[in-house]
């Protein structure tokens, strides 16, 4: 553990451990560099299991993995200073900005990072940033699966934390029975699966169920699908969101992709290397790119008077969000207008008009007078 450094503590990016812990967006005095910090109070958490948590984010180095620039130990709290994504979670852009599910290409390319550096996977664990990185977050319940020296196999895990309860609707049949057959590798695939729906669809699967329902339909074979016209039957009191889907098609790679996580049995799943060798995931690989593929937006500022202002385009609608409430730091996210810039308008509200369209998106921020000055 190193000493505390200097760091101006600019907003709050969200909660992370069910809950238990506050993610906040701060300022390094030494460099001006952007970073995110988790708190780690230990009076609400188990200590050994923020130790181990910690430990393995020390000793994991892979591009598509969170990395961690320093951890302190703070009275009773630890302190875990990362990197910042400046798009935040999957989770987020879903929520916020595609209720219906995300792209095909935008899951393409979340998915081909994934699968570099799989575990614990779920929309909230992935984060997301404006140069096209995707990095995997979420390590609590990490565990080693060893090598069988004598088989050449790996060895099956038996173990379950108990709290993993909030994982639940992720985790692959096999973990939820909990008998003498273990599980191992192929049931991180499931969890893929699992989350290429949540993608896809807007929300993962089995959400609509309460646990014991949820886990009757995992026991018996149940395989969920993504939401298009090849999957939902076209009726006429089909709700807003259930038309939308019911008229989008996605390729049929990605539905095979999809299935062949989602097997009931582990053996019957296709493994993390075949997975990266189909050309639907291959294509994202080679062609490396440095950009994001959602949509561009541009910001649109409304006056009391009604009258609109429209600010420069911006890579990612969630990217403008936490600019309008980081805007005291206009360099880390491109041009935008100041604090105290903001301070001197008359403009109460801001949306998002689509780059292709020039059609408004929902309302994201509500003008606030107390953001900090530069």
């Amino acid at each position: 553990m190193s000493s505390l450094p200097d760091f101006t503590i600019c907003g709050t990016l969200g909660k992370a451990c069910s809950g238990l812990s506050d993610v906040l967006l701060v300022k390094r005095l030494a460099d001006e560099s952007l970073a995110a910090l988790r708190i780690l109070p230990t009076e609400k958490m188990d200590y050994e299991k923020i130790k181990e948590e910690v430990w393995f984010l020390k000793w994991l180095s892979h591009p598509c993995i969170i990395s961690v620039n320093q951890i302190i130990s703070v009275g009773s709290d630890v302190y875990v200073f990362s990197i910042y994504c400046d798009l935040c979670s999957v989770l987020n852009v879903v929520h916020n900005h595609y209720p219906c599910g995300l792209p095909e290409k935008a899951i393409a390319q979340v998915l081909k990072n994934v699968l570099l550096a799989v575990q614990s996977i779920r929309c909230s664990h992935i984060l997301l940033h404006s140069t096209g990185a995707v990095k995997l977050t979420g390590f609590r319940h990490c565990v080693f699966l060893q090598r069988n020296e004598l088989t050449g196999t790996d060895n099956v895990l038996h173990n379950f934390d108990a709290e993993i309860s909030d994982e639940l609707l992720w985790l692959a049949p096999e973990i939820l029975r909990q008998d003498l057959y273990g599980y191992g590798l192929s049931s991180d695939v499931y969890s893929i699966g699992i989350t290429i729906c949540e993608m896809a669809n807007g929300f993962p699967p089995f959400s609509d169920m309460d646990r014991l329902q949820m886990l009757f339909e995992k026991s018996k074979g149940t395989t969920p699908r993504l939401l298009d016209c090849t999957t939902l039957p076209d009726k006429e009191d089909m709700q807003r969101d259930q038309q939308y889907r019911q008229r989008r098609r996605f390729s049929e790679s990605l539905h095979v992709i999809t299935d062949n996580c989602l097997k009931p049995l582990p053996e019957n799943r296709w493994s993390v290397s075949k997975l990266l060798a189909h050309p639907h995931i291959l294509l994202f690989i080679l062609k490396k790119v440095r950009y994001w593929v959602l949509p561009l937006f541009r910001i649109a500022a409304i006056r009391e008077d009604g009258l609109r202002t429209t600010l420069p385009y911006v890579s990612s609608s969630f990217h403008v969000a936490a600019s309008l409430r980081f805007a005291s730091h206009p360099e880390a996210y491109g041009t935008f207008p100041t604090a105290s810039e903001l301070a001197g308008t008359c403009m109460t509200h801001w949306v998002l008009l689509d780059a292709s369209t020039d059609s408004s998106c929902e309302l994201q921020a509500h003008f606030s007078p107390n953001l900090p000055s530069n």
